[in-house]
């Protein structure tokens, strides 16, 4: 038995352990060579506001008086410049969003073993690609993209992690800090030559990170006063910045400004999912190199929110999150970061069509030169005979492609040039995916055969212990030796084919771990025969039926995780359970207590998942009567005399209530 359970630890600790290697593998390739705009920029220097937590209706929605929730930033989008929804992923944390706007690319997912704060994979930035950069704001944030930066050109000025009080009165105060350091950072660069000089060079981002409508949706709900007076606070705040910046550059009409979200928040004051309350945030961009807004008399969206923030007037540019880090590139006129996997929206430019070419032509290399390393990658590590290429983009087909755009380009036929860049970049894209979940069927194969093999000798184990059903057989150690040969024969062919692929060293525990479990299974080979004849021996009805209902309870547990209410399908059909078979005439007290705790908990399914206000109370007291039942029925079960109680079944029990009483008190 020790050895079942440790073996059985093993195999599941793999088995966990491989969800991250098939599925939260980091999908960022190096050795690419940046790609810059040939042209002159329109901007020479570029402000960001990332108002942390802000959802795009909590920002453009009007009051029940008609007054916008942020008059600057209202007035901005109707006469200076462009607005749309900026559409986030999951996971709606602040890291990945951050990671998603700055460096262009959706989180490497293997950054959740390090709670989304420590960069698990160095990667490049819009920030490590400027001559300066200055942020100001949270310490969660802005260290990762300096750490991440070559050289000494990325500067962070952040207060103390014990301002990030979620429970604090007054939250907004963490947005004042940072205007009030920005401000006092102008102030001291008047007096300061290096610094004054630093700050008119090309290629400069100023960054504003915004935590307290984050923390205030947290502390107090996204409908809350404090929320939405943060929101005034916010607007009057970029207000002051940007016409300060101006003045600071005399007006030179050289400075973009982005303001955006790294993602949204529920009504209860939580982020992470992917509701549309967390995914969509809203995006404005105003100043030099960016259209001013775009009147038209109708556009069409899934949703109703032009109607409801009264901007159907108004064209809406939705991106997704990505393509923001590459219209910040193109803006400044730096590389655009070699991992981003975003789509320059031109629309949001107001430039020569030749700029707008160059640049989508720009950002359509950066994204093929990653397809083109992780395709040499995996055709390193995979048989020539075995390896299957991505034939939509094949040499020739990239070839082609670079060739007609760049003789579009020198045509002055742009409209096509950008045509055959975006159907570029949307195949490159396609490409990367495929190159990155390459050997995704094959581990996802080897690890099914290997959970298969598992649950048939955990079965197989049980009806051989516990059970009657099968007879004891002598084994034939001839057979045994021939199955044994048998199985290491396929072990080593296995690792063989691994080892000249050069696969790295967890692929053989994954390919090489149903090769054990599986002998084990077929020496069990006379508990599977003996099973059969018993099976066979049922009558067919029987058995028909017995297979329909674990079929039905099979499909009642896939769908609860779509539907939860069919849980209440499978409760009910439990309640009724014991009237169908007749066990309510052998113990009238015991079936009545099963039926109606059924019943009882197949409310729960219909009910909300999350309430928008916590019940501590309500949990712990929920917890000790679980515990005071279980105890009760402990007690019931010690002091009854039934001649089918089993002695082992109570330490079992004994060891359930103590685990939850442990569970209770952390």
């Amino acid at each position: 038995i020790p050895v079942f359970i440790l073996a059985g630890l093993l195999v599941h600790c793999v088995f966990l352990v491989s969800i991250f290697e098939i599925y939260f593998s980091s999908p960022l390739v190096h050795g690419m060579t940046p790609q810059q705009t040939p042209l002159p920029p329109p901007a020479k220097r570029l402000v960001l506001f990332v108002a942390d937590g802000l959802r795009a209706d909590a920002l453009y929605e009007l009051n029940s008086n008609g007054t916008p929730q942020a008059p600057y930033l209202r007035g901005i989008l109707e006469n200076n410049g462009s607005w749309g929804i900026s559409h986030t992923r999951v996971p709606t944390e602040s890291r990945p969003g951050h990671v998603a706007l700055i460096a262009g690319f959706y989180e490497d997912v293997s950054a959740v073993a390090k709670g989304w704060k420590e960069n698990p994979v160095e990667f490049d930035s819009v920030f490590n690609e400027t001559k300066y950069t200055w942020s100001w704001g949270s310490p969660d944030i802005l260290p990762m993209f300096a750490k991440g930066a070559t050289g000494d050109h990325v500067y962070t000025f952040c207060y103390t992690a014990e301002s990030e009080d979620f429970g604090a009165q007054d939250a907004a105060k963490l947005d004042t800090w940072v205007f009030d350091h920005v401000k006092s950072f102008f102030n001291y660069s008047r007096s300061n030559q290096t610094l004054l000089s630093a700050l008119n060079e090309d290629k400069v981002v100023l960054f504003l990170h915004l935590l307290g409508i984050d923390t205030n949706g947290h502390a107090h709900r996204p409908n809350s006063r404090e929320y939405k007076e943060n929101i005034k606070k916010v607007d009057e705040g970029v207000q002051e910045i940007a016409s300060m910046i101006e003045n600071f550059y005399g007006n030179d009409g050289k400075t973009a400004f982005i303001l955006t979200s790294d993602h949204g928040m529920t009504d209860w004051g939580s982020h992470g999912a992917g509701h549309p309350s967390e995914t969509l945030t809203p995006l404005i961009v105003w100043g030099a190199g960016v259209n001013y807004p775009q009147k038209v008399t109708s556009q069409f969206f899934e949703d109703n929110f032009l109607k409801e923030w009264k901007l159907e007037h108004l064209k809406r540019l939705d991106v997704n999150q990505a393509d923001i880090a590459p219209l910040m590139a193109s803006l400044i006129g730096v590389p655009f970061p070699l991992n981003s996997v975003g789509t320059l929206p031109l629309e949001y430019l107001n430039n020569s069509a030749h700029f707008k070419a160059e640049s989508i032509f720009t950002n359509a290399v950066q994204i093929l030169e990653q397809f083109k390393v992780k395709m040499s990658q995996k055709k390193e590590t995979t048989l020539s005979l075995l390896f299957t290429p991505f034939k939509p983009l094949s040499d020739s087909e990239q070839i082609n492609f670079l060739k007609q755009t760049r003789l579009y380009i020198q045509q002055q036929k742009y409209d096509e040039a950008v045509s055959l860049c975006k159907a570029l970049i949307n195949l490159a894209l396609e490409g990367l995916s495929y190159y990155h979940t390459y050997d995704r069927l094959f581990l996802g194969l080897s690890i099914a055969m290997g959970f298969v093999g598992w649950t048939t000798y955990v079965i197989l184990v049980i009806i051989k212990t516990h059970t009657n059903l099968t007879k004891t057989v002598q084994t034939n150690n001839k057979e045994s030796t021939v199955l044994f040969y048998s199985f290491a024969f396929v072990g080593i062919a296995i690792a063989f084919f691994l080892l000249i692929q050069t696969c790295p060293w967890t692929y053989y525990i994954y390919c090489l771990l149903p090769v054990p479990v599986w002998y084990a299974v077929m020496r069990e080979l006379p508990v599977i025969q003996d099973l059969a004849t018993n099976l066979l021996s049922l009558h067919v009805y029987q058995s028909i039926g017995f297979l329909l209902v674990c079929t039905l309870g099979i499909e009642i547990l896939v769908f609860s995780f779509f539907y939860r209410s069919t849980l209440t399908v499978g409760l009910l059909v439990f309640a009724g359970w014991p009237v169908v078979t007749q066990l309510w005439i052998q113990a009238k007290t015991t079936t009545s207590i099963w039926t109606f705790l059924c019943v009882l908990l197949a409310i729960f399914p219909l009910m909300p998942v999350v309430g928008r206000e916590p019940s501590i109370p309500l949990v712990i007291a929920t917890g000790l009567l679980t515990l005071l039942i279980s105890c009760f029925s402990l007690a019931f079960l010690c002091k009854s005399k039934n001649k089918y109680r089993n002695n082992e079944d109570l330490k079992v029990h004994f060891c359930q209530v103590s685990c939850y009483f442990s569970v209770i008190l952390n």
